[in-house]
């Protein structure tokens, strides 16, 4: 709803869903927090650090190389969707379980950062081709790198949880 209300009509109404669905997110990832302090923290400042250093090679990079990555990425991501279903079918103590459960965590991570180049990418290369006379909507340009970012800090908050339990 928030992507395709209109960015030229009622910005107000924008506004509110974005933070709706930011309010709804945050409720939803209340009970992470759970896991204690120290490494929601760790797990923050990592997903800070890496989205920091993707949005920067994502904007410096010479051409448009990332916007190439669309195919390979709908590849990925039916591989970490794959995965993550199976884990609810398949123990992650099994052999089996355990492997499919390390491609749904670490591909993940591996999919939310080369998606994170490709939005970023494709965010700059929307602005650089806008007319001067359109007006640019931002919330509906960083919805997804938001939940990218989102994506990030659950898998890798998921990886240290389980780091920390060994």
């Amino acid at each position: 709803a928030v992507v395709s209300t209109q960015s030229t009509g009622n910005m107000v109404a924008k506004h509110l869903l974005a933070g709706g669905l930011y309010g709804l997110i945050g409720t939803v990832l209340g009970p992470l927090m759970h896991l204690g302090g120290p490494v929601v923290t760790r797990a923050a400042m990592y997903t800070g650090a890496l989205v920091s250093g993707l949005t920067l090679a994502a904007m410096t990079a010479p051409s448009e190389k990332y916007l190439q990555m669309s195919g390979p990425l709908m590849m990925g991501f039916c591989a970490v969707f794959a995965a993550s279903v199976a884990t609810a079918f398949l123990p992650p103590t099994g052999n089996l379980g355990g492997g499919v459960y390390m491609i749904a965590v670490y591909g993940g991570v591996v999919l939310f950062s080369a998606l994170m180049l490709y939005q970023t990418q494709s965010i700059v290369a929307q602005c650089e081709r806008l007319p001067q006379h359109m007006n640019y909507d931002p919330i509906s340009a960083s919805i997804g790198i938001y939940m990218s970012t989102i994506n990030l800090f659950v898998r890798i908050l998921n990886i240290l949880a389980n780091g920390k339990r060994k």
